[in-house]
């Protein structure tokens, strides 16, 4: 019984290395992401979609197609109805690019009738890239920076619905919600943040490892508020690596030490430099002034969310394993092979630099 569970533990490290070596940026989940201003002015929707470098590196060169071979793709890829009538896509307008390299592109719907709602359903780049993020904005004709009303968009949630398209009835709750899954997903395809949650526990007790959690919390919260407002800021080719770093030193320390004590005051400072990696993510969305400290802190929460699912698991399954003799064996075999996948991001991420 002893051997299989070390072996069964022993697979699950191998699963994690697996799962976490490919990515040199695994910490941030969002790699492309586009921005839509929508109006809807008597039976025309005007859909101004803004699309970034990395996501039209997605596209290549065709963005440059011929009107006609665009209207069809977005045809594929954009969803526009009122009042259970669909708006098909009648003309595009595709401008040049911007000096920061984005594209803004205004496709046009025509509806059957004057737009009361507004449902929009869109699969934008995601046969592409299944973890891209769409940032839509309901404005007025006469406004296109006024907030009717606002969505976050992913492979897990590709519809927009606006009840009135004069006031929007934009709900914080939906928003909220919108946040804290977007925080959810971020958090649970961070490996390297979720190896070094491991890491953090798996060599001490269950009292150092809420004292731990706890501070490593506290500390990244506080990071992510002060740089989403711009007191703080740090390129994320000096935030990335110095995440690799946190990886490799807690790891370290759980080989060459066998009572470790303490290590909430290191979780304290490593927690500052991963919430610099979070909200590298958080601020690639435009977030209105007035909803911004709703979208912080519903962002936050799906992080903590799903940092205590992991947490929760992992803390469970090492005080039971905590109990047999192979269990310093196993600490030891888990935070060398964590030790070693945080050297080689170390190398991927400088070299990316």
């Amino acid at each position: 019984m002893h051997n299989y569970l070390s072996h069964l533990f022993a697979a699950l490290a191998c699963f994690f290395f697996l799962v976490a070596a490919p990515p040199a940026t695994a910490h941030d989940r969002i790699h492309s992401f586009s921005h839509a201003v929508i109006m809807a002015k008597g039976d025309t929707v005007d859909y101004y979609l803004n699309l970034p470098p990395a996501s039209l590196a997605l596209l290549h060169e065709d963005v440059d197609d011929e009107v006609s071979e665009l209207i069809d793709f977005f045809r594929m890829q954009i969803r526009v109805m009122t009042s259970n009538q669909e708006c098909p896509l009648t003309s595009l307008t595709n401008a040049p690019p911007l000096k920061s390299g984005d594209r803004i592109i205004d496709l046009q719907f025509k509806c059957p009738g004057d737009v009361t709602d507004l449902t929009i359903t869109s699969s934008l780049l995601l046969d592409l890239d299944e973890s891209h993020t769409q940032f839509l904005r309901l404005a007025p004709p006469d406004d296109p920076r006024q907030v009717l009303h606002e969505a976050v968009l992913t492979e897990s949630n590709m519809s927009f619905h606006a009840v009135d398209v004069k006031t929007g009835n934009s709900s914080s709750l939906e928003r909220a919600i919108a946040f804290v899954k977007l925080g959810v997903e971020h958090l649970l395809t961070g490996y390297d943040h979720i190896l070094f949650l491991l890491t953090v526990v798996v060599g001490i007790s269950f009292i150092e490892s809420l004292k731990a959690v706890t501070s490593f919390t506290l500390a990244h919260s506080l990071t992510m508020a002060l740089a989403f407002l711009g007191a703080i800021s740090l390129p994320s080719s000096v935030v990335e690596p110095l995440i690799a770093v946190t990886v490799i030193v807690v790891a370290i320390e759980n080989i060459m030490r066998k009572n470790v004590r303490r290590r909430w005051i290191w979780t304290f400072f490593f927690g500052l430099v991963h919430g610099l990696g979070f909200v590298g993510a958080l601020k690639l969305m435009t977030i209105s002034r007035s909803e911004l400290v709703l979208s912080l802190v519903s962002f936050n929460v799906g992080i903590e969310l799903g940092q205590l699912l992991v947490l929760l698991l992992a803390v469970v399954a090492l005080h039971y394993a905590r109990r047999y003799a192979w269990y310093a064996r196993f600490n030891r075999g888990f935070s060398a092979g964590v030790g070693l996948l945080g050297f080689v991001w170390l190398g991927q991420r400088l070299m990316a630099a």
